[in-house]
């Protein structure tokens, strides 16, 4: 029985353990489908669907609000040249509040992403940026099992560099496993 059995082993009890006395699950994978368009449109637009996945490990502050920390990837512009594809990644902080006894939730969210995005002017210079691409969501989730729930959220995120300067506004749909 190598380590990866032990850990699952361990993760699997404690998860019992916690289901057994109430405690809510501290962690959660977001799968997540972004739209993303960056830059100015006359040129071409960049970005497109974007496919990500963030962890993070929740801890409850009172009854009903909770927060998290973590991280995620992404991945744009698929389908296209390599040049057009964009990458951000980095660490994740979300708070979480359930106003309601109904399974609906409210959530806001920073992301502070480094990666590279490609980026065209109304000029029609199209730049490939390397650096940071920090964003804040906002968004609802409705919760179908103790441990699966279904979340919309949108994202703005801010980008100044020198070919173009602006925010990409970037609704999302996500599935949400906890445990």
């Amino acid at each position: 029985m190598g380590p990866c059995a032990g850990l699952a082993a361990i993760s699997l009890v404690s998860t019992v353990a916690r289901a057994e006395d109430g405690t809510p699950p501290r962690w959660q994978i977001d799968v997540k489908a972004a739209y993303v368009v960056l830059g100015a449109r006359a040129a071409r637009a960049t970005g497109g669907i974007m496919p990500s996945v963030t962890g993070l490990h929740r801890w409850p502050v009172r009854e009903a609000v909770d927060v998290g920390i973590g991280a995620g990837v992404g991945l744009f512009g698929l389908g296209g040249d390599a040049r057009w594809l964009g990458v951000l990644g980095g660490p994740a902080t979300a708070a979480r509040i359930v106003p309601f006894r109904i399974p609906l939730s409210f959530e806001l969210a920073t992301r502070l992403d480094f990666g590279r995005i490609p980026v065209c002017n109304t000029w029609g210079l199209c730049s490939r940026y390397h650096g940071f691409f920090p964003a804040v969501e906002a968004g609802a989730s409705y919760r179908s099992t103790e441990h699966m729930a279904v979340a919309a959220t949108c994202g703005v995120r801010f980008v100044q560099k020198l070919a173009w300067s602006g925010v990409s506004v970037e609704p999302a749909v996500a599935g949400r496993f906890s445990w």
